[in-house]
C-alpha cells in the first residue's frame, strides 16, 4: 500500500506545541472571533497512565515500549457531564512521531466502579506508571478540535505545574475518509491561524504527553 492510500482509521491525527501561559488569552480571542460554527468546552481532571510489562513487548515486538500505553481519563469538571474514558494507544517501533499510533477508545458508564477499570488494566498485564491533571480550553470546529491546556504532574502525589500546550486534532469522526495529505492540510490551516500563539511546523512536538511525563520502571 502506498503512502497516499494509507488508511487513517483508528489514527489520532494530531499535533502538539509547547506555548507560553499568557498566550491563552490570544488563543481564546482568535477562536472566539471565528464566524464559523463552533462549540466551546472547559474540562479539567486527571489522566492515569498504565504500561505493559517487558514480556508483553517481547511477544509484540512491533510496538514501541516508550510510546505504547493505556490511559484512564476521569474529568472532574466539564466534558459531557463527566464522561469517563479508557484508551489504549499503540505506537509502531518505526514511527517517527505519535501521529502513526493506533488508538482505541472505550467510554465508561457512570455505574462502572473504578476498581473494575483498574482491574481490567491489571488483567491485561498493565501497571500504573504516572498521572497528570489537565485544565483544558477546548474548541470543537467542523474539521478539527483545538485545545489549549495546562498540565500538572501528579505522579508523586503533590501537583507540580509542568507546562502549557496547544493541540490540533483533525476531526476524529471524519479522519478515516481523509488522505494523509488532506489531514496535514487541516493541521497547517490552523497553524497559520494560531501563528500569534506560537504555532508553526518547526515547533511540532514529537513526543506525546505520556512520553513526556512517564516514569521509567526498573
Amino acid at each position: 500500500m502506498n503512502e497516499e492510500a494509507k488508511s487513517l482509521e483508528n489514527i489520532e491525527f494530531e499535533t502538539k506545541y509547547r506555548v507560553e501561559d499568557q498566550n491563552l488569552i490570544v488563543f481564546k480571542q482568535i477562536l472566539d472571533g471565528l464566524q464559523e460554527e463552533k462549540k466551546f468546552i472547559y474540562v479539567e481532571g486527571p489522566d492515569f497512565y498504565f504500561t505493559y510489562p517487558k514480556w508483553w513487548f517481547e511477544n509484540n515486538p512491533q510496538w514501541d515500549p516508550g510510546g505504547t500505553f493505556g490511559r484512564y481519563r476521569k474529568p472532574s469538571y466539564g466534558l459531557d457531564n463527566g464522561r469517563r474514558q479508557v484508551t489504549c494507544k499503540y505506537k509502531p517501533k518505526d514511527a517517527k512521531n505519535s501521529i502513526q499510533r493506533k488508538e482505541y477508545n472505550l467510554n465508561v458508564t457512570p455505574e462502572t466502579n473504578e476498581s473494575v477499570i483498574f482491574g481490567q488494566f491489571e488483567a491485561h498485564g498493565m501497571q500504573f506508571n504516572s498521572s497528570i491533571i489537565k485544565n483544558c480550553h477546548i474548541y470543537k470546529l467542523e474539521d478539527a478540535t483545538l485545545v489549549f491546556y495546562t498540565v500538572y504532574d501528579t505522579t508523586d502525589g503533590t501537583p507540580k505545574k509542568a507546562d502549557n500546550f496547544v493541540e490540533i486534532e483533525v476531526d476524529e469522526d471524519t479522519i478515516s475518509s481523509k488522505t494523509e495529505e488532506q489531514a496535514w492540510a487541516v493541521i497547517t490551516k490552523y497553524e497559520r491561524l494560531l501563528e500569534k500563539v506560537g504555532l508553526n511546523a518547526q515547533k511540532r512536538l514529537r513526543k506525546s504527553l505520556f512520553e513526556m511525563y512517564k516514569r521509567d520502571k526498573p
